[in-house]
């Protein structure tokens, strides 16, 4: 007897049940394990710290490795968190408020500009004092340097998103009276979500470049080690053990593929819904994390449970707003005098604040004059041209490489997926590792490090811009694609009218992010050593690691302060007006 269509259906219905039943034990076993392992890697954050016996360095036991992962990997999250929320307050305020953005942009190339060791040195004390006689001290030191590697490349890039949104769609916003929440949760995050998740990606794989800096901690001569894979990895390159450098590397790999298939992997495909366009893509990218969270009740039943705080704080956002334009609208109307008030408490502010910065920098002048001499700051200076011509030909050489390889990977979704994984693994690797090993080569081969250490920086810094190439060229329309195919262009014409100009504000990001790496990357990369040999290059990194390994702290300053000149200067003079042009000029409206 053939089955009837009421049977299939109920056969179906079977089907899917099981289905959710399974991936609902799947996500909840997954979501316990993942408690449980919190708890039990936090139990060691805030133990008592005496800072005159705490070890220097941990210990090279393979059995101890998985626990050193763990730690590692939870810094790096707590990082990419505060980075997250850092990216949606600080990027937002810089876009929507005109008085905020002529501060925030200039602060932002200020801190930016300064290098992750640099970071540590001042505020390392800082942690310590807040946090007296606790491993919680340290554990803030570490997670705020990963923090400084990975928060600025996701700021530039969410600002960069919001200030290049279709008009029509502004004007939309506008039209229906949202208020600024509700816009920035239906219009600013969504239309950020794509950009904001591979350069987040990005932003973790350079964290993971610095993590055997924000392990290893130097504070007054005296070093400290905390509990996790870098510091393991930096303890058997000083003991000259390779066995366990290559376990540590293997380790690494595990660690950045685990992550890759759990988290990016399934946010990249998320992510994929709020690409720019009218048609979306045809070969989607797929991840069976994702697949099974969206077959599981648990992400509903987690938005029921949050429902009620996102309609209370959408209840304060319209009663906020409207109680901003009833005061606007009630306001009298000599205004002058308000303006002229406001003005004149600005102007007094401004006079204020310049008059302390000028004493600041006579005091530090004058110590600088007193410690070392101010023709310290000439020599810092000839030194940062040598690092800056490094910087400037890996920029050049870097694009050159990997904004057609970019190009490629992000147009062709099939290509995404076998290539996401190899880059991800390759981006997040951190470079440093590698270092002793590349030391042991330029001592055999005789290649000097002051060419070297242009590789070196390479691996650290050239990711942004193809990471930044691949999600500018998955965020072209299909329909800006599709008529560039109905018009017959040829490759070079494509290239020229469609490619170039809409790759632009995602190469001006990630070449930006990418010289603000460079120059963190030159203190590890023109100081090399393992076991016995050690290279060192003629440069402005070297000045900074060797004068923090010293605890030469007037030349610290020096370096950072120098470093931190080159940046800004070239944030004012090129990156800044290369992101008005990409905003005015090749925004897809």
């Amino acid at each position: 007897m053939a089955a009837t269509p009421a049977a299939f259906s109920a056969h179906d219905a079977a089907l899917r049940t099981r289905d959710r039943l399974l991936a609902d034990v799947a996500v909840f076993v997954s979501v316990a394990l993942l408690l449980w392992g919190l708890l039990e890697l936090t139990r060691g954050i805030s133990a008592s710290f005496d800072p005159v016996s705490a070890p220097d360095r941990v210990s090279t036991d393979p059995r101890m490795l998985p626990g050193y992962a763990g730690r590692s990997l939870l810094r790096m999250f707590t990082a990419l968190a505060l980075s997250t929320l850092f990216a949606f307050v600080v990027a937002t305020a810089a876009a929507r408020l005109p008085r905020a953005r002529r501060f925030l942009l200039p602060a932002l190339d200020v801190l930016q500009s300064v290098p992750v060791l640099g970071f540590l040195s001042v505020t390392v004390g800082l942690w310590l004092a807040l946090f007296p006689g606790s491993m919680l001290g340290l554990e803030s030191a570490a997670v705020f340097a990963i923090f400084t590697s990975q928060v600025w490349n996701m700021t530039f890039a969410f600002y960069q998103s919001l200030i290049t949104q279709p008009r029509d769609l502004d004007e939309a916003c506008r039209s229906l009276g949202l208020t600024r929440w509700q816009r920035f949760w239906r219009l600013d995050a969504p239309h950020g979500a794509f950009p904001l998740v591979w350069n987040g990606m990005m932003s973790f794989g350079g964290g993971w470049f610095f993590l055997l800096a924000s392990e290893v901690i130097t504070v007054n001569s005296h070093r400290y080690a905390l509990p996790g894979i870098g510091a393991y990895a930096a303890t058997a390159a000083e003991e000259a053990e390779p066995g366990h450098l290559v376990l540590a590397i293997c380790v690494m790999v595990l660690m950045i593929l685990v992550v890759n298939v759990c988290f990016w992997r399934p946010l990249t495909a998320w992510a994929e819904r709020f690409r720019t366009g009218v048609s979306g893509s045809a070969d989607p990218q797929r991840s069976v994390v994702l697949e099974l969270l969206r077959r599981s009740s648990f992400p509903r039943l987690l938005a029921l449970a949050f429902a009620p705080v996102h309609e209370g704080l959408d209840r304060a956002a319209r009663a906020f707003e409207s109680a901003r334009r009833s005061r606007a609208a009630s306001a009298p109307h000599p205004r002058v005098r308000l303006a002229r008030t406001r003005r004149g408490g600005r102007t007094a502010a401004a006079v204020v604040l310049g008059i302390g910065l000028t004493l600041g920098a006579l005091a530090l002048l004058a110590g600088v004059a007193r410690d070392t001499g101010l023709a310290e700051f000439a020599v810092a200076g000839g030194l940062g041209l040598l690092t800056f011509a490094r910087v400037l030909v890996l920029l050049v050489v870097g694009t050159l490489v990997w904004a057609p390889i970019g190009l490629w990977i992000g147009l062709t979704p099939r290509v995404t997926r076998v290539a996401q994984p190899l880059v991800q693994v390759l981006a997040s690797f951190p470079a440093n590792f590698l270092f002793p090993f590349a030391a042991l080569a330029f001592v055999s081969t005789g290649i000097s490090l002051d060419v070297g250490g242009i590789v070196l920086m390479a691996l650290g810094a050239q990711w942004y811009l193809l990471f930044n190439a691949i999600a500018g060229a998955a965020a072209i329309p299909n329909d800006l694609r599709e008529a560039a195919r109905s018009l017959r262009l040829g490759p070079a014409a494509r290239w020229r009218r469609l490619y170039a100009p809409a790759l632009f504000p995602s190469w001006v990001t990630g070449a930006l992010t990418a010289a603000g790496g460079a120059w963190n990357a030159s203190i590890v990369a023109e100081v090399v050593s393992y076991g016995g040999h050690t290279l060192t290059a003629r440069g402005l990194g070297a000045y900074i690691a060797e004068a923090t390994a010293t605890g030469d702290f007037t030349r610290v300053l020096i370096g950072i302060l120098v470093m931190s000149v080159f940046v800004v200067t070239l944030n004012r003079l090129v990156w800044r007006p290369l992101y008005v042009l990409a905003e005015r000029r090749y925004a897809l409206t």
